[in-house]
């Protein structure tokens, strides 16, 4: 097992850094600001659409452009943090952010819109390891740092829920553009704060490896683009056949050259410790139930309850606001009982709240919905904070900065994984059962298949008045059904996590 602690009289606690609570400030801003563009622009995705005309297929890159250049460079911006400074790569990122906010504010079509979010994902990508390590790094005494940290996941939380009010907000009174003034004025704020408080920090005698970053970064990217657009396309279409190719060479490259260098970008040895290796399935198991279960509620609002974003964002509250409060006590409850128990207990909570929304159907009210978002929300208070630190607290110091930057890639693959496993799971079932609910009502099974098929696609089928009626209750019952299979199998994904996490987490009190 990778130590977790240092032994004090082997290995001093070096003093926690001066300025380390406004250093936090700084970096709570700029992890809020990643959060809010991803919750904000899903928002305003049918203004966006209506306004740019755009298909569905190009929708799709609206905000997976910002995923795809996150999670490909998370690794080597947190490489490149250790190497040249975490103040200087936080303050490079936070502005890359900015510039990408203020084109895609200016943008007058899809393809100004992406690059402007591509931009915004490659300040992410700088943002939240160089951010993490830098409160790691701040704040030595273990108990300190995994309550800075839980501070640190709560403004996570609190970005994902202000993003749809925000959104929401904007939408009724401007135009969707509007939507990404937010992170500029933010963005200002965090650069002059940056200047002010935060001091230059760096690895002492980290050296570069270039290959390591080189194949690291395709095999990532390669990955994510075969998943996002393999959802879109079908996984079995060539180009998606050749991108997870290229993910599996470049895959083998990478731990070949990763296991051979003397200073690699990522030490493979941490993997031999089964704790370690749980703790990253735990984070991305965190973030694949978080935005999975948000997703899917989402969907159910809007699609089949019928309210508009805003209304959607609101009813959403119990998830987020049992985020943010119960994870101001994430550290105190991982002080006082551990982090196998808290752990295990986060993903037991999410996946039971996970299942409990099978209980909420088309002619339900909204009561039989709000508890399952509030377990899910507890549970993930439980885990997010806790898993990452969890993660830094088991390595030495000088290996904080890796650790950051592998926890976040994992739950930024966890947070890309959820919505598209998640998400595929119900809107492909949903034309099936449509179909089937259609034809049982009467309706020709080839007519039942083409009106299905023309529903699952946004387009309007031109039926007769009876029909037209039958579609009133079968649409949202059978994209009610649908959503239900991603929330099954969501939930069946974290109970089993959670057994991984009781067996093999053994990370000490800190």
């Amino acid at each position: 097992m990778v130590s977790t602690s240092q032994d004090s009289r082997a290995s001093p606690t070096p003093p926690s850094v001066a300025n380390r609570w406004p250093s936090l400030f700084v970096v709570c801003i700029g992890v809020m600001m990643a959060f809010i563009n991803a919750s904000s622009t899903i928002g305003a995705l049918a203004s966006i659409q209506d306004d740019l005309h755009v298909s569905g297929s190009t929708l799709v890159w609206v905000t997976s452009s910002f995923t795809l250049a996150l999670v490909s460079l998370v690794m080597s911006a947190g490489t490149f943090g250790e190497l040249y400074g975490r103040r200087r790569t936080y303050l490079v990122g936070v502005v890359l952010f900015t510039v990408g906010s203020v084109t895609a504010f200016a943008a007058d079509s899809s393809g100004v819109l992406i690059t402007g979010q591509a931009i915004m994902g490659v300040g992410a990508a700088a943002i939240l390891p160089s951010g993490l390590a830098i409160v790691s790094t701040s704040f030595h005494a273990p108990h300190e740092r995994t309550g800075a940290i839980s501070i640190w996941a709560s403004c996570a939380g609190l970005g994902l829920a202000i993003g749809p009010l925000v959104a929401g907000f904007l939408l009724a009174h401007f135009s969707w553009h509007s939507v990404y003034l937010t992170n500029v004025v933010l963005g200002v704020i965090a650069i002059m704060l940056t200047l002010l408080v935060m001091k230059e920090s760096k690895h002492p005698s980290r050296q570069l490896d270039p290959l390591g970053v080189v194949l690291g970064t395709i095999t990532v990217a390669a990955a994510t683009y075969a998943i996002i657009e393999g959802g879109a396309r079908g996984y079995g279409e060539p180009p998606i056949v050749v991108a997870y190719v290229v993910a599996a060479v470049g895959a083998i490259a990478f731990l070949r050259v990763e296991s051979t260098h003397h200073d690699p970008m990522l030490d493979l040895r941490l993997f031999r410790s089964a704790s370690f290796t749980t703790v990253m399935l735990v984070g991305a198991a965190a973030m694949f139930g978080f935005v999975g279960i948000a997703l899917l509620s989402v969907l159910h609002l809007e699609r089949v309850a019928g309210h508009d974003a805003l209304g959607a964002g609101v009813r959403l509250m119990p998830m987020m606001v049992t985020y943010v409060v119960f994870s101001a006590f994430a550290a105190r409850i991982v002080r006082f009982v551990g982090f196998t128990v808290t752990l295990t207990a986060g993903l037991v909570l999410m996946g039971v709240g996970a299942l409990s929304l099978l209980w909420n159907g088309a002619d339900n009210g909204y009561s039989h919905m709000w508890p399952g978002l509030a377990l899910a929300g507890i549970g993930s208070a439980l885990l997010v904070a806790p898993s990452t630190a969890a993660a830094v607290n088991s390595v030495s110091p000088l290996q904080a900065g890796m650790a950051s930057a592998t926890v976040n890639l994992f739950r930024q693959l966890g947070s890309m994984l959820g919505p598209a496993v998640l998400g595929t799971i119900a809107t492909s079932r949903f034309p099936g059962l449509l179909a089937d609910d259609l034809g049982g009502d009467g309706l020709p099974a080839d007519s039942a298949k083409s009106v299905a098929a023309a529903i699952s696609h946004g387009q309007a089928p031109t039926v007769d008045d009876a029909t037209r009626g039958l579609l009133s209750h079968a649409v949202p019952d059978a994209f009610s059904t649908a959503l239900h299979g991603g929330l099954l199998t969501g939930g069946i994904v974290l109970l089993v996590v959670a057994v991984l996490a009781a067996l093999f987490v053994r990370h000490r009190h800190p």
